[in-house]
């Protein structure tokens, strides 16, 4: 998601969520229907990040307050299918088991909804990711840019 092309990721952490979230940078408040179609909401940290990220909007309020360039791109959003012979239990499993491997062993914070159409035929995740690895040696808190890793500000190679 790009600022540049008006994407806020606030208002996509309330789009997925279905909760109403404030966004501190703008002073807009965002809040979405589908509210019942959201079955389950979670938010995942890599190790050494500050718990007050287990918040999304918090994190993601965090998030947007350090990306400040007009073309940043604070977040990205993954949408997955999950499957239907699985039951309720497994879906959340393997989806928390796909962001920990492959999201959270890298440094990088999570927040994910799991939704369903209104027939409960199209189980689907939306996964809201800070773009960038949270630095757990710097780890101050969601008010201190030194939370983020620095490879985000030098450009080092290997980093997303």
């Amino acid at each position: 998601m790009s600022r540049a092309s008006g994407s806020r990721a606030t208002a996509t952490l309330s789009y997925i969520t279905g909760k109403r979230v404030h966004d501190e940078r703008r002073g807009e408040t965002y809040d979405y229907g589908r509210k019942e179609r959201v079955l389950r909401v979670g938010t995942l940290l890599p190790e050494g990040a500050p718990a007050e990220f287990a918040d999304p909007a918090v994190l993601f309020n965090a998030v947007e307050l350090h990306e400040t360039g007009r073309t940043a791109r604070p977040a990205k959003k993954i949408v997955v299918a999950l499957p239907r012979e699985f039951t309720p239990r497994q879906r959340v499993q393997a989806l928390e088991e796909y962001i920990r491997e492959n999201l959270n062993a890298d440094g990088y914070a999570a927040t994910y909804a799991i939704h369903e159409d209104r027939e409960g035929n199209n189980p689907h995740a939306h996964i809201l990711v800070a773009n960038r690895q949270i630095d757990p040696a710097t780890a101050a808190g969601p008010g201190s840019s030194s939370a983020w890793s620095t490879c985000w500000t030098s450009g080092e190679s290997g980093c997303r």
